[in-house]
């Protein structure tokens, strides 16, 4: 939180009118100090004693900003609405109050705002925040689904913050407050300190959170940390100055005692000045390469990004990070990954509001663009900064005060999110096409793990345990009915999906009683006076065969007629070999050869008697089955 907008936001010092009273003069050196949380408290008290219309609106928009400083967006929107209702003319509450409701993901309400300051004041640089709220509007989100989740074990109800992972611990800055601790008048939380905490190996669950011993934290305000590893220094930010007495905030060091698991103490880092603000480090993997916050001279913007190099023990001069990355704006938290990224947050590039977070290549510690917003779910319309990277792209730590959170900060952590995958499908009677309750869906994968699902009075089934790059065998199965089955794959399925006809996959099921009424098998044709099947035949075989397999328990009989051209018995022999060559296809598709036999049955059972038309001599012409025995 320190160094975001508590630090960073507009120091307003202008008069109030009826300047006589000690309240308000004691509540305008707050405000005009930083002091946001006693300022509050000290203007609503003036509120209650019905200070003069003409101090109102002043009052309203002091206690605006103030909220808006300590991240109280609702209390902001408030009060600085009250202000502008109130005829507050400087059209630097309409900035304020777009910006608010950009944090509140009212971008329409924020466009609206924005334009009225930029009427009001001429000032074009708010052009950069429309163009925020239309790319939030816009509603990009991630290619790749992300899973966020609050850490509530490490959060508190105050601001956790400034994330680095040390010696595979995670380390972090956190205001709470204990028995003992002070309020820090600024923030109206206590005087933040660096803790660390480690993911339990067979819990796997956060510890409780333990202080850094040793010389790293001081009675003020520690923040952001940054490890080297390759000379076991920590770099970190310390804010009021030891004394408590300053109003920057100053890089320290301290050298870690792997064999005490205890911190040196605490030097000065050399390029600190008490004349502006220097913080937020990040470190290459070398530990010659060290990148920080400051509104130091020829700073861009209010925090730019400057970076220092070393060679020979020596540390160069800072030099800022160049335009690429930093803006008129503000551009805090760096942190680096593989020495290849550099991550930041910054609240002038697009994005969905207060600070997002962004990502620009290094090569050789050069930046080579272009900025990259991570997008949602990672950034939001609140403050999303202070990003570390785990143990892949796609997982890590930021930090947070968006809605929905345990304190004012919050630490998050994000992985890729579980794929979900779905199979829906139908099952009917395939006579009667009626739906078919109580029918066991079963999904085997390649793996060997088979799940299943039971289809209600609609006959419907949605199966929602698919596994990512598994082949399945999807097989229907209910009493009295053959079974039948399909396949379908995820394998290479990198986004959620539905198997359903509806996305060209074909889970639907018609299911045949199991009788013994004959039941023609369709589309099965010979050449004349030929019993060598034809191969548009098979694609009903292979149905058939898919069916029997799935249904172990019945012998059938495979019939073949003819129609009553030619001889009696030349017709019954020419039937016998095809229903023979239907059994023997069938053999070889896997049904077993003692749960069939064949039976040519000639012209001795047409369907149409004295058949004269061609349509009744292709109806007597069939291969059927029927079941014999269960």
């Amino acid at each position: 939180m320190y160094f975001t907008r508590t630090l960073y936001i507009l120091l307003l010092s202008f008069p109030l009118l009826a300047i006589g009273q000690k309240s308000l003069e004691k509540a305008d050196t707050a405000f005009a100090h930083g002091k946001y949380s006693t300022a509050i408290e000290l203007y609503q008290h003036i509120l209650k004693k019905n200070s003069s219309p003409q101090n109102t609106k002043v009052i309203y928009y002091k206690l605006g900003s103030s909220f808006y400083a300590i991240n109280k967006f609702k209390e902001a929107k408030e009060y600085t609405e009250k202000a502008i209702e109130e005829g507050y003319s400087d059209p630097k509450a309409y900035l304020q109050y777009g910006e608010i409701l950009a944090l509140l993901s009212d971008y329409k309400a924020a466009k609206i705002a924005f334009l009225e300051y930029k009427k009001r004041s001429g000032d074009n640089s708010v052009n950069s925040k429309l163009v925020s709220c239309d790319f939030a509007l816009s509603g990009k989100k991630s290619a790749i689904p992300l899973e966020v989740k609050n850490l509530e074990e490490l959060n508190s109800p105050y601001s956790e913050y400034g994330l680095a992972i040390v010696n595979d611990e995670l380390v972090f800055a956190s205001s709470r407050l204990s028995n003992n601790d002070r309020q820090d008048n600024y923030t109206g939380q206590g005087f933040s300190d660096i803790y660390s905490s480690r993911l339990g190996s067979i819990s796997n669950k956060w510890k409780e959170p333990v202080k850094l011993k040793g010389g790293v934290n001081t009675k003020f305000n520690d923040g952001t940390f940054a490890y080297s590893s390759k000379e076991n220094t920590g770099y970190f930010m310390q804010c009021n100055g030891a004394s408590g007495n300053k109003e920057n905030c100053s890089i320290f060091y301290s050298v870690y005692d792997a064999n005490d698991n205890t911190w040196g103490k605490s030097k000065v880092f050399e390029y600190s000045n008490p004349g502006y603000n220097i913080g937020h480090p990040a470190i290459t993997s070398d530990g010659n390469t060290l990148y920080f916050v400051s509104d130091m001279p020829g700073s861009l913007g209010g925090k730019d990004i400057w970076s220092i190099s070393r060679k020979g023990g020596q540390w160069s001069a800072p030099v800022n990070a160049g335009n690429i990355i930093n803006t008129s704006g503000n551009e805090v938290f760096p942190s680096i990954a593989g020495d290849t990224i550099l991550y930041f947050s910054s609240n002038t590039h697009p994005g969905y509001g207060g600070l997002d977070i962004f990502y620009v290549k290094l090569k050789n510690n050069v930046i080579t663009g272009p900025v990259v917003n991570l997008l949602a779910p990672i950034n939001s319309s609140a403050d999303d900064f202070s990003f570390v990277s785990g143990r892949s792209v796609l997982e890590g730590y930021f930090c947070s005060n968006r809605e929905g959170g345990k304190g004012q900060d919050d630490i998050y952590s994000f992985n890729r999110a579980p794929l979900v995958l779905n199979a829906i499908g139908m099952i009917v009677d395939a006579e009667t096409n009626k739906p078919v309750h109580n029918v066991t869906v079963y999904f085997k994968g390649d793996n060997g793990i088979i799940d299943s699902i039971t289809t209600g009075s609609t006959g419907e089934f949605n199966f929602k345990n698919l596994k990512p790059d598994l082949k399945y065998a999807v097989t229907a199965v209910k009493e009295g009915f053959f079974s039948d089955s399909k396949s379908l794959s995820t394998v290479g399925v990198k986004e959620n999906m539905e198997f359903s006809v509806k996305t060209g996959i074909d889970l639907n099921f018609g299911l045949l009683k199991i009788s013994k009424k004959e039941i023609v098998i369709p589309n099965i044709s010979y050449d004349f006076n030929q019993s060598e099947l034809k191969a548009e035949s098979k694609t009903e075989l292979d149905k058939l065969a898919r069916i029997l397999i799935e249904t172990p328990k019945v012998v059938i009989e495979i019939s073949s007629h003819t129609d009553e051209k030619g001889g009696a018995e030349y017709n019954t022999t020419l039937s016998q070999k095809r229903a023979q060559n239907v059994v023997n296809y069938l053999i070889i598709k896997g049904v077993p050869k003692a749960r069939m036999f064949a039976r040519g049955y000639g012209e001795s059972q047409p369907l149409k008697k004295d058949a004269s038309s061609d349509e009744d001599h292709a109806l007597n012409r069939r291969t059927t089955f029927k079941v014999v025995k269960k």
